[in-house]
């Protein structure tokens, strides 16, 4: 009999952690454990890998009865608990570095910021294209574009009021781009589409009108980047380190974002007690996000399974993003 190990969703799943299974072949004892934990099991089996003593192993490799096979879903990381980062997981801290990007980019004009908030977006946009079409469905990165570029116009030019603006701008793109193309009449391929777009718009009109004249405060960007930064920063690195005791990734990014947000209103002498509720709102947010993510490019909710794309964290944030202008108008 060869010890099979499991981790993440594949353990929330089996309601075990370690299981003896009787095969003499790795394949062998994954096909024994989906027939026996079921169809939900093997979807998570899909996306993990197999070890087998520390080391990557093939289906036919030989298993024995002091052998140990361990299959790891991507919330795992990919690699052996303990193990070095792998490459590959520097994928997920794209974002961050974007996040820098934005620290510099807030330091110049109204018109670069817009710039910059457009081309977050495109990035955005393609990269939830291409998880679309692996998984052979279609999202045109288009609409979105369109939409958060006439959010950022749109809140530069008309205030306050374009934030409400952006939103029936985002209804008429999609709609628009329904009756131009009748592939994207369907319901499954309308609704994420509409969906995307209207973040995307709430988004780029949020963090417009944030660092405007509307703002209560010129640094309120600011505090929104750190705390971002802060949760997706420390979160990424609480998935890496899941295997220990007591540190779950959704609590380390909300408490994360929430300290963070406090830590910057004192750096910069703003409203302490203010920006701890706006730094709540942010963490329920990027939490939320995660669902939404999972929702968008999984087609399913599991907030066990690291979401493909290459910028998947940019859910989280456009999400928090588009509600930040209100937050900080009614909070502060």
């Amino acid at each position: 009999m060869a010890k099979l190990r499991l981790f993440a969703n594949l353990r929330e799943i089996a309601g075990e952690t370690q299981v003896e299974i009787d095969a003499d072949t790795v394949g062998a004892v994954v096909d024994t454990a989906i027939k026996r934990f079921g169809t939900e099991f093997e979807r998570g089996v899909e996306s993990a890998r197999v070890w087998v003593n520390g080391d990557p192993a093939s289906a036919d490799a030989q298993v024995g009865v002091s052998d140990e096979v361990v299959l790891l879903p991507p919330v795992s990381g990919g690699a052996q608990p303990a193990q070095a980062v792998a490459a590959a997981d520097f994928v997920g801290f794209l974002p961050l570095g974007f996040a820098i990007l934005a620290f510099i980019a807030n330091l110049q004009g109204q018109a670069f910021w817009g710039a910059f908030l457009v081309l977050g977006l495109a990035i955005w946009a393609a990269d939830l294209s291409g998880v679309f079409a692996f998984r052979g469905r279609d999202m045109p990165a288009l609409p979105i574009v369109v939409t958060g570029t006439i959010g950022v116009i749109a809140a530069h030019t008309m205030g306050s009021a374009g934030y409400g603006v952006s939103v029936g701008v985002a209804v008429l793109v999609a709609l628009g781009w329904a009756v131009a193309f009748v592939s994207y009449r369907q319901i499954e391929i309308y609704s994420p589409m509409l969906l995307t777009s209207l973040i995307a718009g709430l988004a780029a009109a949020s963090l417009t009108l944030s660092r405007s004249a509307f703002s209560p405060s010129d640094r309120a960007v600011d505090v929104f980047v750190v705390a971002t930064f802060a949760g997706l920063a420390l979160g990424a690195v609480a998935i890496r380190m899941q295997h220990l005791p007591l540190l779950d990734p959704f609590s380390v990014t909300a408490l994360a974002a929430v300290l963070a947000s406090v830590a910057a209103a004192a750096l910069w002498d703003l409203d302490l007690v203010g920006y701890l509720l706006v730094g709540l709102g942010v963490a329920v947010s990027l939490v939320a996000g995660r669902g939404l993510s999972s929702m968008l490019r999984l087609g399913r909710v599991s907030l066990t399974e690291i979401p493909p794309g290459a910028v998947a964290s940019f859910d989280s944030v456009l999400l928090a993003a588009a509600i930040y202008y209100p937050l900080i108008r009614i909070i502060l």
